[in-house]
């Protein structure tokens, strides 16, 4: 991955608990897919992703 999604990833991992290199894809497009229900639901406020 691009070291612009370093932050990403850093959050990814911090929120399951693992290092980034023990990542899986279906970890990184869930917690995509979840932050994007949040931006919907509550609000770009209240989601990681500043789009």
């Amino acid at each position: 991955m691009v070291v612009a999604s370093l932050r990403h990833e850093r959050q990814v991992a911090m929120e399951a608990e693992r290092a980034i290199e023990q990542l899986t894809v279906k970890q990184v497009v869930s917690w995509f897919m979840k932050d994007e229900k949040i931006r919907r639901e509550q609000g770009v406020d209240v989601a990681f992703l500043d789009l």
